[in-house]
């Protein structure tokens, strides 16, 4: 009697919790947890179809029971009267069951699926680890060093500089030079014949510094017309006159062509004139700076010291006023270095007109400087031999870590059936 009780009221309370469910959902706009699977959402669908269809099978009558029955089932005095005891017929528990029974054995799947995806792999590091081959080697990389271009660019620095503390413009001397190419058919070959020959008259008061131009213009003629030609000249001269082509030209209203021309060659003069001398100028200084560093002596036993002495001897020689005395502990200091210092004597930084920088890049892009040298073979050389060390130290550090995991494996191994322990008893706990 017991039993036949709970039967009957076993689905009031299954129907009283799914009504609650859907009245929650339906009002409160329940959102299922992130945790919860896609899958589990369509099932919890199914099931309410499924339910709504058992439903529609019951009578107007049952429904109103079952109804009442979960509205007021925390009513005491309800659940004491006859009406709360009351059930459907049997075979619509059983359906209803079925109903039930379908929708927890869905979601038993689902949650054993989910407890197989959730268990690690604990090889996984070990096989990703396998499976990555990176390389590290090392590529090389020569690149020269235009020492005579460093020099001109300092020197021309300086005059620019000084140039402008005095509140006037100092000539660019850059060396630079591009090709320009020139039309040279009908009216395009007259032009440019003609200004040839008064390119030519114009250079004939150059200063000295353009004498080179001045014979390359003798040498040039302009080619037959109908054939195009092409000249390499400085960019920067270049850019210079035609800066100044478009002031002159700015100045044509009240002026003939004969006076835009005579202003046109004048101020093309100047600028020619002031290139050529400047860069003149720059490259002596370049090549007395290399000549200074040239003129280096050996000194084998002098001392730094003998050489302030030297220098302060020869100070009077020089100036209008007495020199002061040398300090007597500096000189002590100084005659502890030589004069000459190993692998200074007339250093390749100062003396050279070009060098050599031999780089080794890695694999990520990082740039490593080896030395700089005179020539390009002993940059070569200096890499081939910082590669071959790097290639053993990377042979090496590879041996190590297989005789490290070798270490590893044998210890996992004598520990293997406490790992297999452990790994059941997690696997066992997700279940």
């Amino acid at each position: 009697m017991a039993s036949r009780g709970m039967n009957r009221l076993l689905p009031v309370l299954l129907l009283a919790a799914v009504a609650k469910f859907f009245t929650s959902t339906a009002q409160s706009g329940f959102v299922m947890s992130g945790s919860s699977s896609r899958t589990s959402k369509v099932q919890m669908r199914g099931f309410k179809d499924d339910f709504y269809a058992w439903k529609d099978t019951l009578s107007s009558e049952d429904q109103a029971l079952l109804l009442k029955q979960a509205q007021n089932e925390f009513n005491k005095k309800f659940r004491a009267s006859d009406e709360f005891k009351k059930s459907v017929s049997e075979d619509k528990i059983e359906s209803f069951g079925k109903v039930l029974q379908k929708f927890f054995d869905n979601e038993r799947e689902d949650y054993k699926k989910d407890v197989a995806m959730k268990t690690p792999d604990y090889d996984a590091l070990q096989k990703k680890a396998n499976q990555v081959a990176y390389d590290f080697s090392l590529k090389r990389a020569i690149v020269e060093v235009d020492r005579d271009a460093d020099r001109r660019w300092s020197f021309a620095t300086d005059k620019m500089k000084l140039a402008e503390d005095k509140d006037e413009v100092g000539a660019n001397s850059a060396p630079l030079e591009e090709i320009y190419k020139f039309a040279n058919e009908g009216e395009n070959h007259t032009n440019n014949v003609k200004q040839l020959e008064q390119m030519k008259k114009a250079m004939a008061d150059a200063p000295p510094e353009a004498a080179k131009l001045k014979a390359a213009l003798e040498k040039f003629t302009i080619p037959a017309a109908g054939e195009d030609f092409a000249v390499s000249l400085p960019r920067k001269l270049i850019d210079d006159l035609k800066a100044v082509a478009g002031e002159v030209g700015a100045q044509k209203e009240g002026k003939s062509e004969s006076e835009l021309d005579e202003m046109w060659w004048k101020r093309a003069g100047e600028i020619v004139s002031g290139y050529y001398k400047t860069r003149a100028e720059v490259e002596k200084e370049v090549e007395g700076l290399k000549k200074f560093f040239r003129s280096q002596k050996e000194m084998p036993g002098k001392t730094k010291a003998d050489i302030v002495k030297q220098i302060w001897a020869e100070l009077p020689k020089h100036m209008d006023t007495p020199v002061a005395p040398l300090d007597e502990e500096m000189l002590v200091d100084l005659a502890k270095e030589p004069a000459v210092i190993e692998g200074e004597f007339k250093h390749s930084w100062g003396t050279a007109e070009k060098l050599y920088k031999s780089e080794a890049i890695d694999s990520f892009g990082n740039r490593y400087l080896l030395g700089v040298f005179e020539n390009k073979a002993e940059a070569e050389k200096a890499f081939d031999a910082w590669n071959k060390e790097y290639e053993q130290a990377g042979k090496d550090v590879k041996e190590n870590l297989k005789n490290w995991a070798k270490q590893q494996e044998a210890e996992l191994a004598e520990e293997q059936d406490s790992v297999d322990r452990i790994r059941k008893a997690l696997e066992e706990a997700r279940r």
